[in-house]
């Protein structure tokens, strides 16, 4: 996904979107804009490293006796994902 511009792209339209005042922008409205945004595409903002909360949340989703390598990666990332911090909660 490093070559995937589609994320800029959909920051780039929702801050337009957001705010369209030359002077005294809302940043905070632009930035929630963009998060919208970018949840409606399918993307999440998420720490870099994960919480407490959030590796809970995958030994949880894992599923002992399973072989395939999607079985075990997808709900466990899913479930990571589901436990991120809210970024309206900060």
């Amino acid at each position: 996904m490093a070559d995937d511009k589609r994320p800029y792209m959909i920051m780039a339209q929702a801050i337009k979107k957001a705010d369209t005042r030359y002077f005294f922008e809302d940043y905070t409205k632009q930035a929630q804009a963009t998060i919208r945004a970018l949840n409606r595409a399918g993307y999440a903002i998420v720490p870099i490293q994960p919480t407490r909360d959030q590796i809970k949340a995958a030994v949880d989703a894992l599923q002992y006796g399973v072989n395939r390598t999607t079985s075990v990666v997808e709900p466990v990332y899913r479930a990571m994902i589901d436990a991120a911090p809210n970024p309206y909660s900060g």
